[in-house]
């Protein structure tokens, strides 16, 4: 970290066992139901999840924004199953090539160090997400409120969906 950087920590108790929390970051069918900020939708997603795999989540805007679709995609870095994934994390093409930076919003920050923790609390999950490296700007504000609301979308949505057929 320096000056002219920060990070972001998103901290979430889940009513869900690790298990599945992991399963809706792993597999690219649950990804897509929960991926993207509030009114967005994840048309697709591809995960190879090992050490040195990538991955490619699309998000597309509402029909009221534009509906454009845009492509978030990194490399797995470490990965402890069930504890923690550790990946990198940019705007990229749909191929996951990561975007030039003439083609990125102004403050956004390519190769973001992003941790993804899973913590057992009895039957509960402790989430936490940290993303390191971004530029002090909009862009990092836009990041946190988009995490926040994905993670809206997750317990709200898809986790009382999956609860109710494992239950």
């Amino acid at each position: 970290m320096t000056d002219d950087t920060t990070e972001i920590v998103v901290s979430r108790i889940l009513n869900a066992p690790v298990e599945t929390v992991w399963r809706l970051w792993t597999d690219p069918e649950l990804v897509t139901e929960w991926w993207g900020p509030q009114d967005y939708t994840s048309p697709s997603a591809s995960i190879d999840l090992r050490e040195g795999g990538s991955y490619v989540f699309s998000m597309q805007a509402p029909d009221e924004q534009g509906g454009a679709e845009s492509f978030t995609g990194g490399v797995y870095t470490r990965i402890v199953p069930l504890e923690r994934l550790e990946f990198t994390q940019s705007i990229t093409d749909a191929d996951g090539e990561p975007l030039p930076p003439d083609q990125l919003p102004e403050g956004f920050t390519q190769g973001i160090r992003t941790s993804v923790e899973f913590a057992a609390i009895g039957g509960l999950t402790e989430l936490t997400i940290t993303e390191r490296g971004w530029s002090r700007s909009l862009m990092s504000v836009f990041a946190y409120a988009g995490m926040h609301q994905s993670l809206d979308k997750l317990t709200t949505d898809v986790l009382r969906g999956i609860t109710a057929l494992e239950g």
